[in-house]
């Protein structure tokens, strides 16, 4: 005869079960029945429950504002070792004081902790990568985006959209509409899983605070109540950007009417923007000068992204063929997920024989079965550097090629590697692209060289987000041009308003003039483009294209000093016309001297 388990309700029960019939989490202990078995009653809806029922052991996350059941099914989740769908949720257990969650899978018993503690603000789900294709039904709650979505997204795994979560119906054939809109314009998977992060926290949003039954009435205090609970203002930031863009979407497709301006542009915080932190020259020669001492393929991922500045995602997706030969030159071309593009950087013979070796690497591994340079590793170490136990895996690196990460880091402790301050060195793999960038500029590259290796678009985005450069460095690297930007005006000039001419070949735009020949020398610079006419030859300090330079205050004091000079003859000369023209020249020149005085 078994035994009956003993449980001190009283003492244990800590309103862990929700009510079977509004799903409310303030199901409360009652008392007991004529049977002797405890009886519990809801809250809020006032209904009675028997311990008989069949009653659901819940954990609410405040965090995530989810609702967890011990023992359900999760199908979405992929068992990584048997690959099938049976994951369940099993208990919570607490690692370092903080609760983690265990799934278990119901056909082979592997048990699967998830990636990220419950007391993040984000949480994700693991599908397999080689999961089936399932056939589209738009009634079902679970899609597999590559039946709708022609996009070519290779990095982003998990293709499998689920709707189950959205316990608001009306809401829910909304947010349908709107992914099934998003698959037909090809946006990414990841854009898409982003989408409905978004959008499925503020549908548990509205069932857990509101009762209201369809988006016309979903208004600005909503909105604003929502986002309130959100610490992170770049969390909140892409929670309003994401819900915007929904907004918009449906009132344009006419699926829903919502009121105007329902997010407004002040509503976004402000994210302050600062200078990119570089690893320092002494943290990146010692590691460096170290990464022998890890795996060669490891240590390739170091040379090649940092050479080539990629990003994390580039250096995951980066195709074996991706060495070119031109001559006696090479370079490596892979393609841009985040700007949709194909992107080249000329690189040495050394690094296209690091480039070559880590080909003859994956080849000798898997052959032609892998398109990729680089795969994924387990059992990558924290705490032995050489990595003894590695084992390469024929899947994509994540987004954060974790096996280069913790192997650097591990590095770091094992050779006690430091800064300039004497504490432990810090890594951070998005680092290496902005260190990189910022080494180019010191070297003494133009800012369009690096714009260019960099793959940007605009001059500013470089300056401002990857290169951590001083005031010194600037004038350094643009001489005489950057120190003082001034127009005929006196007005300052931003780099980024300049013709990308002017920066590939500023001495094309030269204002060198002073030959005898001609009536007053210029000084300077042309901002106009190359390719167009000039109709003010010659009338350079009058005209709003002309650029002053500091460097050359001395030259303008003495032009302004003869055309004075001139100014007085033709006066006396009775050439009225050419008093007019040295005049206006001379106090052009007088507002410039004043401003280059003044800043210098």
């Amino acid at each position: 005869m078994k035994k009956m388990i003993e449980i001190n309700w009283l003492q244990d029960y800590k309103q862990d079960f929700i009510c079977p019939k509004c799903e409310d989490n303030r199901l409360c202990l009652y008392g007991s029945g004529h049977n002797g078995k405890k009886v519990f009653i809801c809250q809020k809806c006032k209904k009675t429950t028997n311990s008989s029922c069949d009653l659901k052991k819940m954990y609410f996350d405040p965090e995530l504002n989810i609702v967890w059941y011990y023992g359900q099914k999760m199908d979405s989740f992929i068992c990584p070792k048997c690959s099938e769908y049976k994951i369940f949720l099993k208990e919570l257990k607490q690692i370092s004081k903080k609760l983690f969650k265990v799934f278990c899978c119901s056909n082979c018993g592997e048990k699967t902790y998830a990636s990220i503690s419950i007391d993040k603000n984000k949480y994700r789900i693991a599908q397999g990568y080689d999961a089936p294709i399932k056939p589209f039904i738009y009634e079902n709650d679970i899609w597999d985006l590559r039946t709708i979505n022609a996009c070519n997204d290779s990095y982003h795994k998990r293709y499998r959209i689920n709707f189950s979560a959205m316990k608001l119906i009306w809401f829910k054939k909304e947010v349908k509409k709107y992914i099934y809109y998003l698959c037909q314009l090809e946006k990414s998977y990841g854009y898409i899983e982003g989408v409905m992060v978004n959008l499925r926290c503020f549908c548990n949003y509205l069932f857990v605070n509101n009762t209201i039954f369809n988006m016309s009435q979903i208004n600005r205090g909503m909105i604003l109540d929502f986002i309130s609970y959100e610490k992170s203002p770049s969390v909140v930031v892409d929670r309003l950007s994401k819900l915007n863009i929904f907004f918009i979407t449906g009132n344009l497709q006419g699926w829903f009417s919502t009121e105007r301006s329902i997010i407004r542009k002040s509503d976004y915080p402000k994210i302050k923007k600062v200078n990119p932190d570089p690893i320092s020259d002494t943290v990146r020669e010692q590691i460096e000068n170290k990464l022998h001492l890890i795996p060669d393929p490891i240590a390739r991922m170091w040379i090649i992204a940092f050479f080539g500045a990629m990003r994390p995602s580039e250096l995951a997706l980066l195709k074996k063929d991706c060495l070119i030969q031109e001559g006696a030159n090479w370079k490596i071309v892979w393609n841009r997920q985040k700007v949709k593009d194909k992107h080249s950087v000329p690189i040495t013979r050394v690094i296209a024989s690091v480039v070559q070796q880590q080909q003859e690497y994956i080849s000798r591994l898997w052959g032609s079965d892998w398109d990729y340079l680089f795969c994924h590793y387990h059992n990558v170490s924290a705490t032995d550097s050489s990595q003894s136990r590695i084992k390469p895996v024929k899947n994509i690196m994540s987004r954060g090629c974790i096996p280069l990460k913790k192997s650097i880091n591990c590095l770091i402790k094992a050779e006690d590697i430091r800064d300039e301050n004497g504490q432990l060195a810090k890594f951070n793999l998005s680092l290496l692209r902005s260190t990189r960038l910022t080494q180019l500029f010191e070297a003494g590259h133009d800012l369009s060289v690096v714009s260019a290796w960099a793959g940007h678009k605009k001059l500013a985005t470089t300056s401002l987000h990857y290169t951590k450069v001083s005031c010194e460095l600037i004038e350094k690297e643009a001489g005489h041009i950057q120190k003082a930007l001034f127009n005929a005006d006196g007005k300052p000039l931003y780099y980024e308003s300049m013709p990308k001419s002017f920066w590939e070949n500023p001495t094309a735009h030269q204002l060198d003039l002073i030959e005898d020949n001609i009536n007053t020398p210029i000084y300077g610079y042309c901002s106009l483009p190359l390719e167009q006419r000039c109709d003010k030859f010659r009338a350079c300090y009058t005209c709003s294209c002309f650029v002053a330079t500091q460097d050359k205050l001395s030259q303008y004091k003495k032009v302004r000093s003869q055309l004075k000079e001139k100014e007085k003859n033709a006066s006396l000369n009775g050439h009225d016309v050419l008093v007019e023209q040295f005049g206006r020249q001379a106090e052009q020149l007088d507002k410039i001297i004043a401003i280059l005085s003044g800043a210098s």
